[in-house]
């Protein structure tokens, strides 16, 4: 499992979870959502099989807790299960169904967006980001520090950024910011209204860097700033020619 984080401003995406891999090393989304009683759906095929399902006696009887949480819900599981008959796709879609929740991977984001029109439920849609871990650097002598991570360049829309990135870095003693880095946070700090005006502060750089020990330490700052991080590199001491 990847690491979650909650997003805002990002159409139709609620959170970011980021790993290796995308889901099942191929969809890039997820819809989650709950239904009571939607767990009886992977026994059947068709509404109809549900209703023979809730009104079965002797041994496939259900429960009578549980087939009142199906009757009162039955639209909504007929809708769901009239919406995996008509997109079930090998290759394009997978279901995947725990108790009553429901996750549904796909790279068509409009597709599960449709699931919201299945009845008054919650769907929480997440995109994967995945790490993009870029490879090994090597030096002469032994580094410092065991990995590194870039900024991406990008915009910066969200004002408090470079302050709450200075604050990540300055009150962690596992993350050095590189020179570079280091110059331009403190910058701002010194002068935050004079840099709010800045060019050089409307865009983050890809030459910024910031390296640190352990992966945990990678973990936390992805959960405060994933979204503005790039490629990560392992750093490593030159082999010695054999």
């Amino acid at each position: 499992m990847g690491l979650m984080r909650a997003v805002k401003n990002v159409p139709n995406i609620d959170y970011y979870e980021y790993k290796e891999n995308n889901y099942y090393n191929k969809y890039r989304y997820r819809a989650k959502f709950r239904i009571d009683g939607l767990g009886l759906s992977s026994y059947v095929e068709t509404p109809e099989d549900l209703v023979k399902r809730i009104d079965s006696t002797g041994y496939d009887r259900i429960r009578a807790d549980r087939k009142a949480m199906v009757v009162g819900n039955f639209n909504e599981i007929t809708n769901f299960i009239d919406w995996r008959n008509s997109n079930k796709k090998p290759g394009s879609i997978t279901f995947r169904l725990e108790g009553d929740t429901s996750s549904v991977y796909s790279n068509d984001l409009d597709l599960l967006l449709t699931l919201k029109e299945l009845g008054p439920i919650t769907v929480k849609i997440t995109e994967v980001q995945v790490e993009q871990f870029a490879g090994t650097k090597y030096y002469v002598n032994k580094p410092k520090h065991n990995y590194r991570i870039y900024l991406k360049t990008a915009y910066i829309e969200d004002k408090t950024f470079v302050k709450d990135l200075y604050d990540t870095v300055s009150k962690s003693k596992e993350l050095v910011p590189s020179d570079a880095l280091k110059k331009w946070l403190d910058g701002y700090i010194k002068r935050p209204i004079a840099a709010l005006n800045s060019w050089s502060y409307r865009y983050t750089s890809g030459t910024h860097s910031i390296d640190y020990d352990n992966e945990s330490t990678l973990s936390y700052l992805m959960l405060m700033h994933g979204t503005m991080l790039g490629k990560r590199y392992k750093l490593e001491k030159r082999p010695d020619p054999v």
